[in-house]
């Protein structure tokens, strides 16, 4: 299944949907790159992909370098990584645990967007970062839990 080259056996890698033109995505910018920083040395590696082919390679750089995101951000415009994870919505994780080779979570990343141009000022659940410290503590869920996530629409008609 998912395999990354810098990923191995016994690590986590957390799939970052994204659009550059979505205003959620650029939302949640800061946060994953706390989330990175934090994880990056315990075996929890990021990579972002963008799923709609209106995300060229030079504005998902220019997004990158905006919002001073410190992982990899690649096109996933045949939207190979998008259906194997059944993602549909911009931005939203799944989160593959490489020692036992299955999907972990996927879903938002937080409780902050209770819908499009809805959002919270205190989240209270923090979703991504729950299943990351779960997986650090040894505690795998049985099987892949899922939330709703909130944000711009992945295009499957291109």
């Amino acid at each position: 299944m998912p395999q990354q080259q810098f990923m191995t056996s016994d690590s986590l890698t957390v799939y970052v949907f994204l659009l550059d033109e979505c205003v959620i995505s650029q939302f949640y910018t800061p946060q994953l790159n706390e989330l990175h920083e934090k994880y990056r040395h315990k075996k929890v590696g990021f990579i972002g992909l963008f799923p709609n082919s209106i995300s060229t390679t030079d504005q998902i750089d220019a997004f990158g370098k905006t919002y001073d995101i410190p992982f990899e951000l690649k096109e996933d415009h045949d939207k190979t990584w998008t259906r194997k994870f059944g993602i549909t919505i911009t931005p939203e994780v799944a989160v593959w645990d490489h020692r036992s080779e299955r999907l972990l979570y996927r879903g938002r990343i937080d409780d902050s967007y209770v819908r499009v141009g809805k959002r919270k000022l205190h989240p209270r659940q923090h979703d991504l970062r729950d299943i990351i410290d779960n997986w650090i503590l040894g505690k795998i869920p049985a099987q892949t839990i899922e939330t709703q996530a909130i944000g711009c629409f992945v295009n499957f008609a291109n």
